[in-house]
């Protein structure tokens, strides 16, 4: 591999890697509180002794009465996803999870969280089809949109990643008149820009953070793309200029993050698979 194409491939799986940071989201407020600790430290923990395994068992047994009577009780539902995933058991959570997803609708984070147990199950598509049941309800829901673009892109369909953003892009306007702030364009077109420059579709994507400028000029984020592109380019001094112009219009929870992009020497950078968002990262479960 020649050193510019090594070059560009950890620059974009970096920054990649930063993308859903950028976008201010992030998984875990729509799970925390509703789950309990990561099912494999649970499963592998020899504390967990036979007294508190048949604790387990009781419990689950006493969630499982009360769904007989009342099949939608909600916190009978959650809590029969906790203990499920204590004792190891993630395709238990499959039915209660689909049940809260199901009664609960406009709470996407059980829906989410169905869609993270089915990668965990390696079953994606199972998974691609429940994150775009969120995305029918809430079209701009961007966690959902980055995961399934996480999917296509990690399943090898770069395009299908770009028709979900373009798609989501052409019916915002819509969206947005039945209800205010339903898709934030920005932040699906950063997405798109950055999949255009993952697939060495440079003219696309800096055709799509040129848009993000025009619709906000303050927007630090497409200035970054553009600043990446230019380092690709070996175009160093235009770089500079870009990513002074994203740390001084950048929040200052993100000028830091920034800066140390700026400062990046890719040469020294392991290499990271540009299809790994953080928002394909395993959600953390009981």
């Amino acid at each position: 591999m020649s050193q510019r194409t090594a070059r560009q491939w950890i620059i974009n799986g970096v920054l990649i890697v930063v993308t859903l940071s950028f976008l201010g989201v992030s998984l875990a407020p729509l799970i925390g509180g509703l789950f309990a600790p990561s099912t494999q430290q649970a499963a592998n923990n020899p504390a967990q002794n036979t007294s508190e395994q048949e604790r387990l068992k009781i419990q689950i047994e006493g969630f499982e009465a009360v769904l007989k009577s009342d099949p939608k009780n909600q916190t009978a539902l959650i809590g029969l996803v906790n203990l499920k995933n204590q004792i190891g058991n993630p395709k238990g959570t499959i039915e209660p999870l689909q049940t809260l997803a199901d009664t609960f609708p406009d709470q996407p984070e059980y829906r989410m969280t169905l869609a993270r147990t089915y990668i965990e199950l390696k079953d994606t598509k199972n998974a691609s089809a429940e994150y775009r049941k969120v995305l029918t309800t809430k079209p701009g829901f961007i966690p959902a949109l980055q995961s399934i673009v996480s999917i296509e892109l990690t399943d090898k369909r770069p395009e299908a990643a770009i028709g979900i953003l373009q798609d989501t892009l052409k019916t915002a306007e819509t969206a947005n008149k039945i209800q205010a702030n339903t898709v934030d364009t920005s932040s699906v077109r950063w997405i798109l820009g950055e999949v255009y420059r993952q697939q060495n579709r440079f003219d696309d994507s800096i055709s799509t953070y040129d848009q993000m400028i025009k619709e906000n000029a303050k927007d630090f984020r497409p200035y970054i793309g553009k600043a990446q592109l230019k380092q690709i380019q070996g175009k160093e001094d235009e770089a500079k200029k870009l990513f002074d112009k994203s740390i001084e219009l950048a929040p200052a929870e993100f000028k830091d993050e920034v800066k140390r992009l700026a400062a990046l020497s890719p040469q020294k950078q392991p290499f990271t698979n540009p299809a790994q968002a953080p928002s394909d990262a395993p959600v953390k479960k009981p």
